[in-house]
């Protein structure tokens, strides 16, 4: 656009900005004229010019900007319903269906467009992305090596044939995982593999097992990671010792008597983190990650023929070195085995030997009754005798008391005593030393991961907002649920907004406000009844039948007078009984001659 063209619309920009109300008119049609340019296309070039030169007019806020015609409380019940209606991470009821139904249901006033209803819910918070946002979570520390490790059991991707052969699971495969009735199948000879991790140096260490995530591998798991291993050349290798505490999710095989009773032997404390929260044991799980891609991803380039379970751990544990020697960490910039070294001697427990930790699942808690001079006696291991070991200072404990005993053993002879609590009905252990030899001292342990005060992050908007529709989702007659009280409805499955609507409302009214349909003539259908003739019996039979019923009133005469009328036909069940009827009645009137006959002289 050339200059003269340009101050043209500048001009008329000014004057536009300047004119009154209805003046602008005039103005763009000069500027029009001079343009040799539509009147509307002078109009926006105009209008252009204004915004570029910093002329135009704000537009008027309307008067009833920023109200809605639905209400906070109303919104909320909307993205609570849309909220509780979530499945496997997939929003199940559309939004305008979760509208008409609450409309119908007497619980919003107003039926508004999704469109318009999905905006208000965006601008409040109240959408299912910012519903869906976590909860902050707080970072945890360890203080020292050893303090904390954490285990998880993963699935391989390997499983053992009939034939003892270990295969992959393949996707295009008949033992696809995604294909459940092949999956179970060959579920219980899938490998499973466990990780286990040292918290403050993050060392990794790796064994897989067959026969799933049983109590048996994770002891076995457990044991293994605590006992020293040997490289190639025999040198001993860093992550080893008893830790202080042990954290894994909530499995069976980790909560299981034997496997809490040897944590509890061992001197390890248990934590598990709350359900469906595996953030919580994150770095394990990071680390299951990072030993399925590099180590079991090179698994699909060996001969299957050739892997065993033994070869298998062997090439795990070579691959655990190899990392855990070589991957700088980017918390502490260290190597994790580099990390792990800086241990001290007060915080490496030197676990037991193998021998003696298998052998204590067996040993442990063993009941034993307190003598009159309160003792118990007790024997660390089979062919070893026993000793004595003095309660007297054992709070709860009396005469003929039931006790459990079981060995420590770091800190043998010594061994712990469990009495259960009256009050609470958990058992508390309490180390006692044997009587003769005296005490050998306890174990004294830093702060810890579940022991140390911190204090959880604030509750943000999203958080009191799932609070606020939860407890009016589960609200009682009272008023709205408790967080206890929405707990406990969410365990047991309580539907939410149970009683507060008909979630049919709106198909009950569209189904009542149905039209009255025109009726068709049709046509008698053909079909008839069958025809059933009477049940029939011989003349033998029948008579059989009557002498039965009447007894010294039968006639011998009747045989013959039923052959005649009926013969090979057989005589109808109704006729047999309609005789003894007739016969009967007759009895009770005067008898006349032929008495069959006239009685029964019309069959």
């Amino acid at each position: 656009m050339d200059d003269i063209r340009m101050q043209i619309i500048t001009n008329a920009a000014q004057e536009c900005a300047e004119a009154g109300h209805g003046e602008c008119g005039p103005v763009v049609a000069r500027a029009a004229e001079a343009l040799c340019l539509s009147v509307g296309r002078t109009a926006t070039l105009i209008s252009q010019a204004q915004k570029r030169l910093g002329l135009a007019k704000p537009r008027k806020r309307r008067s009833d900007a920023g109200q809605s015609a639905i209400t906070d409380a109303e919104l909320e019940t909307i993205a609570g319903t849309i909220l509780h209606d979530r499945r496997a991470g997939k929003w199940m009821i559309p939004l305008q269906d979760t509208i008409d139904m609450l409309h119908e249901g007497g619980k919003i006033a107003t039926r508004l467009s999704s469109n318009h209803v999905a905006r208000l819910l965006r601008q409040r918070g109240l959408d299912g992305h910012s519903l869906a946002a976590p909860t902050p979570h707080v970072r945890m520390r360890t203080e020292h090596i050893n303090a904390v490790f954490e285990i998880d059991a993963s699935v391989c991707v390997l499983y053992k044939t009939p034939k003892g052969e270990l295969l992959l699971l393949e996707e295009d495969g008949v033992h696809y995982k995604n294909k459940p009735g092949n999956l179970v199948r060959v579920m219980d000879q899938l490998l499973v593999r466990f990780v286990g991790t040292e918290h403050a140096s993050n060392a990794i260490a790796v064994r897989f097992y067959t026969g799933g995530e049983t109590t048996e591998n994770a002891l076995d798991f457990l044991m293994w990671m605590m006992t020293q291993r040997h490289d190639a050349q025999g040198n001993p290798m860093p992550l080893h010792g008893v830790p202080f505490m042990l954290y894994t999710d909530q499995g069976g095989c980790f909560k299981s008597a034997p496997f809490r009773n040897f944590c509890s032997a061992m001197g390890i404390k248990q934590e598990w983190h709350k359900p469906r929260n595996s953030r919580a044991t994150g770095q394990v799980e990071v680390s299951q990650n990072i030993a399925e891609r590099g180590f079991e991803s090179r698994l699909r380039f060996l001969d299957p023929a050739t892997i065993t379970i033994a070869r298998l751990n062997a090439m795990a544990e070579l691959w655990m070195h190899k990392r855990n020697g070589t991957k700088k960490h980017s918390r502490h910039g260290m190597r994790p085995y580099e990390a792990w070294s800086t241990i001290t001697t007060e915080h490496l427990r030197i676990a037991p030997s193998m021998e003696l930790m298998r052998s204590l699942p067996a040993s442990l808690a063993e009941p034993r009754q307190v003598s009159g001079n309160m003792t118990v006696s007790y024997a660390l291991k089979k062919g070893q005798g026993s000793r004595e070991y003095d309660l007297r200072y054992v709070p709860g404990v009396s005469p003929r008391s039931k006790v459990l005993v079981c060995v420590n053993p770091l800190a043998a002879p010594a061994v712990r005593v469990g009495v259960t609590d009256q009050a609470t009905g958990e058992i508390v252990w309490h180390q006692v030393e044997p009587v003769a030899e005296g005490w050998m001292g306890y174990q004294a342990g830093a702060p810890v991961l579940g022991q140390s005060e911190f204090q959880a992050m604030p509750a943000t908007p999203a958080d009191e907002r799932r609070a606020r529709i939860a407890a009016q989702a589960f609200a009682t007659p009272q008023g709205p649920a408790t967080p206890t009280q929405v707990q406990a409805a969410q365990k047991a499955g309580t539907a939410p907004y149970l009683g507060q609507f008909d979630p049919f409302a709106d198909i009950k009214a569209g189904a009542a406000s149905l039209p009255t349909y025109l009726q068709r003539p049709g046509t008698q259908h053909a079909a008839a009844a069958p025809t059933v003739e009477a049940a029939r019996m011989s003349v033998a039979a029948a008579c059989k039948y009557m002498r039965q019923e009447l007894g010294d009133a039968y006639d011998p005469s009747t045989y013959a007078w039923l052959t005649e009328r009926h013969g090979t036909a057989g005589v109808p069940d109704e006729v047999v009984k309609g005789l003894v009827a007739a016969r009967r009645l007759a009895l009770t009137a005067t008898p006349a001659a032929g008495g069959l006959r006239a009685v029964g002289g019309g069959l």
